[in-house]
């Protein structure tokens, strides 16, 4: 194989990129003269990575500090996507080196070890197919990305969140839902796995920092629908960027849904179904054929909660319709109920009167305690899955069996039927979160 300075500059980062390019479109097969026999993915998530780097770019691959190609202070990252649909969206998160509570406790931001290795990412994303040999995959995106200044703000944000946690001894209790874009996410051969934190006896789950996949897909995804709700000048500012979306409403705090469709030009009738979620949009700034950029990249669940005269939610909140047959083969740990429950929520709060009239009274940022979601959401999650392979879809968990979440129906009507394991039908259905559990997490303050 040639050296790598015969292919590339690694101390030029137009050299850098320039010959990644070169791999869209192609696979390592088609790009490489000699392969290793087996690229192992089931020992080795990094196995496509770990070939690129050895085999295409021409050095090992290591755990060192700095960028992979210090000189030019790019790190690369090899990255799966797969087939939604027609779309390509990313497989998982992206990993981008894992936390040692015992340091990180000492850094700051500005000179952080995170941000002196990922300030400029080389990110090639490869289609991961399943039955595919990996030699096979093709690589489809090459990008060198740099973190938007807005988007680094949040960022910065995020790490300090999870650096904040740590130095309070409290690592034991850090989830990826508290944090927007960027995530300590665990790590670790088993669930059982534990380490050592320096303010606390309490052993912790190993963690990394990584990029949620819904950032991911904010790369991935044509910016041309996405519309950013928060300029960087107003994070420099000073506020976060949770505390400059309530102030987006603050102004229309005590106003019925309809004054403030009318003082912003809103059309649409209190009735339509998209009604609310295009007046929180038009709140933000956010044009109604557009999504936030910000929340796409976080992958914040945005709802719209009633509440009735005496306090209490008018409706559950819903989570996307369950394909049954899916839902049995997941595991609890990488299932989609539990990526639902450890993303952030924002909740636009609307009390009826009497007469039903909706006025906007407050906005709240909420993440579903770890507690709640491992213990009560993952029963169940794990009841509904054992029923399921009973074939007892009538008898789902409802809200009087669990103090979370239960399933109910959501389809269209009764006649909207979707295949079981068992080869039968049966009415669509999906978790919902007990309208009991939201009321007791809907606080008068604006964050939780």
């Amino acid at each position: 194989m040639e050296e790598a300075g015969q292919r590339y500059d690694p101390a030029n980062r137009a050299s850098i990129v320039a010959y990644a390019e070169q791999l869209v479109g192609h696979s390592l097969r088609e790009v490489l003269d000699t392969l290793p026999e087996v690229i192992d993915f089931s020992s080795h998530k990094g196995g496509f990575g770990t070939t690129l780097e050895r085999h295409y770019f021409g050095y090992e691959p290591n755990n060192r500090p700095e960028p992979d190609f210090a000189a030019a202070g790019v790190e690369l990252k090899a990255t799966p996507l797969r087939r939604s649909g027609r779309r390509l969206v990313a497989k998982e998160r992206l990993v981008l080196g894992m936390i040692d509570y015992m340091t990180i406790v000492s850094e700051e931001w500005e000179r952080s070890s995170f941000l002196r290795k990922n300030a400029h990412l080389l990110l090639v994303f490869y289609l991961h197919e399943e039955g595919c040999d990996p030699r096979d995959f093709v690589v489809k995106i090459v990008r060198l990305w740099e973190f938007p200044e807005a988007d680094l703000e949040v960022i910065r944000d995020d790490w300090q969140k999870i650096v904040d946690k740590v130095r309070q001894g409290r690592a034991h209790e850090i989830s990826e839902g508290d944090t927007l874009y960027l995530a300590a996410c665990t790590k670790g051969a088993t669930g059982a796995d534990r380490r050592g934190q320096p303010f606390s006896t309490e052993p912790a789950k190993p963690r990394a920092l990584s990029l949620k996949a819904s950032y991911m897909n904010s790369i991935i995804a044509d910016s041309l629908d996405r519309q950013a709700a928060v300029s960087a000048s107003e994070l420099r500012s000073g506020g976060t960027f949770e505390d400059i979306v309530h102030g987006r409403f603050l102004p229309y705090i005590g106003l019925t849904a309809d004054e403030i469709a009318s003082r912003l030009g809103v059309r649409i009738k209190r009735g339509a179904k998209n009604f609310y979620a295009v007046l929180t949009k038009r709140i933000l700034g956010i044009a109604a054929d557009k999504k936030v950029a910000e929340f796409e990249k976080a992958g914040l669940v945005v709802r719209t909660i009633r509440l009735k005269p005496n306090g209490t939610p008018k409706e559950a909140v819903s989570f996307p319709a369950f394909d049954y047959c899916d839902l049995v083969e997941q595991q609890w740990e990488s299932s989609d109920l539990r990526g639902q429950l450890t993303r952030r929520f924002f909740f636009v709060v609307y009390q009826l009167d009497e007469k039903g009239v909706p006025t906007l009274i407050r906005t709240q940022f909420w993440t579903p305690p770890t507690h709640d979601v491992e213990y009560h959401a993952r029963e169940c999650f794990e009841r509904t899955v054992e029923l399921i392979r009973e074939d007892k879809t009538d008898y789902l968990p409802r809200s009087s069996d669990n103090e979370v979440c239960h399933v109910r129906p959501h389809g269209r009507d009764s006649h909207d039927l979707v295949p079981t394991p068992g080869g039968g039908l049966a009415v669509r259905k999906s978790f919902w979160l007990n309208q009991s559990y939201v009321a007791r997490h809907l606080v008068g303050t604006q964050d939780s």
